[in-house]
């Protein structure tokens, strides 16, 4: 019920005149203006009232959101079985009118009964029936499947469209080993079928798990961006990324030599235990050089030590300590001989007190 029909209310003095009372929103006041019309039922046609607006002053309150509206009407038909009919118009034509084609204009209700299957392949089937009220469209219909790991987004949802079939089949090889998969499907007439439509809603989602696939490198993907890169990622364990390091490797041509793609960049999924590695391949000239071969692959990782640079010496051998005439203590030992004689060696000597190593004296020596 609107404001103004919400808020009327009239009153007579049963000998020639009707006052009416009513408010309508301001802020609809200001885009359109609304008449209040009055019938009897000896005079069924109906006639305008005049109104006033009743200002600030007329009401002694304070303003508000809403206009307030008097209006006062002359009329002789006063008794027992007389009743007045108050009916409310805008000033302005508002009206919107449509010639519907009911063939041109379907919308089925959603797909029924979505389920999941593994095949022996290993591949999975999606199955669905039509909706019950739809059936009858038999295979007029067309429908759209998609499909995403559980913690993607719809956006980035794999899409099918089927037309002639109520069945969808999913190569394992499409499929991200180890992952958890949600699919829902949609419907909508066929074009080849003398019907049109938007789609229905979606059905009800489905979910299946993928066997796992091992520590390989997954989803491997590359998307060109039409100008000068070619962006690739992949997931890798999270737990094996410490000690194992992935490189990004490509050809332009078959002929051309393999090169490595630098720097990489990581990002940690949180949902599951791998991380996201990509690079992004500088690609100069596309339209001669339009098939990549890419590969991702353990690297093998070197590191350059030498050998003069990096000696430890095995500890001295036999060593003994004697009292000398002086009453002084002579440390001694064999030392460690290398393969080249003018190497010379440094030597530290601790010595302490019995049970008392935390007071250590150092004494530096040389051979």
């Amino acid at each position: 019920e609107s404001i103004p029909m919400k808020t009327l209310s009239c009153y007579n003095d049963y000998n020639s005149q009707t006052t009416c009372t009513w408010m309508e929103h301001s802020e609809a006041h200001a885009l359109v203006g609304m008449i209040l019309y009055q019938r009897d039922n000896i005079i069924t046609e109906n006639k305008e009232l005049l109104c006033k607006h009743q200002t600030e002053n007329d009401l002694h309150e304070a303003p508000d959101s809403y206009v307030h509206w008097v209006c006062r009407n002359t009329e002789n038909n006063f008794g027992i079985g007389v009743y007045d009919t108050y009916s409310f118009k805008p000033n302005k034509m508002l009206q919107a009118e449509l010639n519907v084609d009911l063939f041109q204009n379907v919308q089925t209700l959603p797909p029924q009964n979505l389920s999941v299957s593994l095949m022996t392949s290993g591949d999975f089937l999606l199955t669905w029936k039509a909706a019950d009220g739809s059936q009858g469209l038999g295979n007029a219909l067309e429908y759209e499947v998609t499909y995403k790991r559980e913690w993607e987004s719809w956006e980035k949802a794999a899409s099918l469209l089927l037309s002639n079939t109520t069945r969808c089949h999913l190569s394992h090889k499409d499929l991200v080993p180890g992952s958890s998969y949600v699919a829902r499907v949609r419907a909508r007439p066929g074009q080849a079928s003398g019907f049109s439509g938007p789609y229905s809603e979606w059905s009800t989602e489905v979910s299946w798990e993928t066997p796992e696939g091992g520590l390989q490198p997954r989803n491997l993907r590359c998307l060109f961006n039409g100008a000068d890169r070619l962006t690739c990622s992949w997931e890798v364990k999270k737990a094996i990324i410490t000690s194992v390091v992935f490189g990004l490797f490509f050809r332009a041509t078959r002929a051309s030599a393999e090169e490595e793609c630098s720097p990489v960049h990581e990002k940690a999924l949180t949902h599951i235990p791998y991380v996201v590695q990509s690079c992004e391949i500088p690609v100069s000239n596309s339209s001669r050089q339009s098939r990549y071969h890419v590969s991702v692959r353990a690297k093998m990782e070197e590191k350059v030590i030498e050998a003069y640079k990096n000696i430890k010496v095995l500890p001295p051998a036999n060593v003994s300590v004697t009292v000398t005439e002086s009453q002084e203590y002579e440390l001694r030992w064999i030392k460690h001989t290398f393969q080249y004689g003018f190497i010379k060696q440094r030597y530290q000597v601790e010595y302490w007190k019995n049970n008392q190593y935390g007071k250590v004296s150092l004494r530096k020596c040389r051979s």
